[in-house]
């Protein structure tokens, strides 16, 4: 077994690597990176049915759902970055008042951090590393990846394959919680988390210790919310793969339903009908762990005297946890305050809109949240005071594979962002360039006395006015400052 010492050592050396790779990397126009991106995508997907299989073989996913969930969004994530990247990474023109500051003219440049330390979970072990991995390399950072013990051979493949195109921009440090902490104590430039509440928490402190900047994207407890006027089989369909997706290993999955009365029979028996029949599609959960958590959570609601509509507790330990939805759940029992991850959701009755928002808002989480009506505008006002990153109206959480649009939360999800060229500035820190053409001494300079006093008041008047006349007195106030000191 690798000692403490040696995972400490090996963090260090693999920063190092990565560190020099980095100076060339780094100087390599945006446009030349995207070049061999796209050089690295196609290599990547020439083996689309090798990778879909691998994400199978260690999730147990569907291989249908590997190839929508985890390939298809690595081919759109290259081809968006690729596409649109290298003209997010351009200078900006800085805004130099010109009356105040003749002469004068600035840009913003984007400038790489430098090694981004990403550590990730086990449910998307391929999706959620590569919608960090190809902007940070885009804009010119190497990469130190650290995947999830439980998914290891798709962080393997990852790296292999990204370091047969690219070169050692990227790397690997393999191993559980240990490794991970040995990467941030090693002193990257930047580290990005993807995982539950409490292990971001501590990387977070981790990290704030060493001045690190670090973003995490965390847990979630999503809720749909029904209104009196949704469609009721839509949206039990599309609630259903809310619940379900990656057996509910999903940050963004649907935890809480809070469906109005008048609608709580038919939408009930249409939601459940959908969990029964989606039951062949859900897979053993990817860790023993997980499955004692979801257990648990259905057991204590069990015992807190919620209704089981469907599922259920397993029979044995070598059955799968059945699609479960349950009702008349406490507001303070696990099921419906903590995130769960599996394939199960609590299901509330409101008594009117505000009601549905109250129950909505019931959570220390703000990851996602949909709200399903057939009438827009009713939907979208209430969707605008729900407590969350990202809301949807009549959909949910599908955008997780649109690389332009962000994914993001708030409270206990975190606040780090992925995809989107919000995403894109925080793998860069701005360099701000100056340059004065003018030959006049400054009005501001050395020394001070009464006319200084006097350009000063000149220039608030003017701020506080905005007429021409103070501007003009103000000029000139400024050129004969700047003629006294010649």
């Amino acid at each position: 077994m690798t000692s403490e010492k040696t995972i400490d050592e090996h963090a260090r050396l693999t920063l190092a690597r990565l560190r020099r790779a980095g100076e060339s990397w780094g100087k390599l126009p945006a446009t030349e990176r995207a070049r061999r991106l796209r050089e690295a995508a196609r290599q990547m997907l020439s083996q689309a049915d090798e990778l879909a299989r691998l994400v199978t073989r260690e999730t147990h996913k569907p291989l249908a759902e590997s190839y929508a969930s985890e390939v298809l969004g690595v081919a759109d994530l290259f081809a968006y970055w690729c596409k649109h990247g290298p003209a997010m990474l351009e200078p900006r023109k800085g805004l130099v008042p010109q009356l105040d500051m003749p002469g004068k003219k600035a840009r913003v440049e984007r400038q790489p951090r430098g090694v981004v330390a990403l550590i990730t979970p086990w449910n998307y072990p391929v999706a959620i590393p590569m919608r960090t991995i190809v902007p940070a390399l885009l804009a010119g950072n190497t990469v130190a990846l650290k995947p999830s013990e439980h998914t290891p051979e798709c962080g393997r493949w990852l790296v292999n394959k990204l370091r047969a195109s690219l070169g050692p921009v990227i790397d690997i440090v393999e191993g559980a919680g240990e490794a991970g902490a040995a990467l941030v104590e090693a002193g990257p430039d930047m580290v990005v988390f993807t995982g539950s509440t409490r292990t971001g928490r501590k990387v977070a402190v981790a990290s704030a210790a060493q001045g690190i900047p670090c973003e995490c994207e965390l847990g979630g407890k999503d809720c749909a919310v029904v209104l009196a006027d949704a469609q009721i089989d839509r949206a039990a369909a599309g609630i259903a793969w809310g619940i379900l997706t990656n057996a509910g290993q999903n940050c963004a999955g649907i935890e809480r339903v809070a469906v109005h009365r008048r609608v709580a029979e038919p939408f009930t028996r249409a939601l459940v009908a959908q969990l029964q029949r989606a039951a062949a599609d859900v897979p053993h959960l990817v860790t023993d762990a997980q499955r004692r958590q979801v257990i648990a959570h259905i057991q204590a609601a069990i015992d807190a005297g919620a209704k089981v509509l469907t599922g259920g507790l397993p029979a044995d330990d070598d059955t799968p946890i059945a699609p479960t939805l349950m009702s008349e759940v406490p507001t303070d029992c696990a099921a419906w305050t903590d995130e769960t991850f599996g394939p199960t959701a609590v299901l509330a009755i409101g008594d009117d809109d505000q009601h549905l928002l109250k129950l909505a808002n019931d959570t220390s989480f703000g990851l996602g949240a949909s709200v399903w009506s057939k009438n827009i505008a009713r939907a979208e006002s209430l969707a605008s005071q729900i407590n969350s990153g990202m809301v949807w109206v009549n959909n949910h959480a599908f955008t997780g594979a649109l690389p332009d649009l962000p994914w993001v939360g708030i409270s206990e999800s975190g606040t780090g962002v992925t995809n989107s060229p919000d995403a894109l500035h925080h793998f860069t820190r701005p360099r701000l360039v100056v340059v004065d053409t003018q030959s006049a001494l400054e009005p501001w300079w050395y020394p001070y006395g009464d006319r200084m006093l006097d350009l000063m008041k000149a220039a608030v008047e003017r701020q506080r006015s905005g007429g021409i006349f103070n501007t003009v007195q103000a000029l000139r106030a400024l050129r004969s400052r700047a003629a006294e000191q010649k």
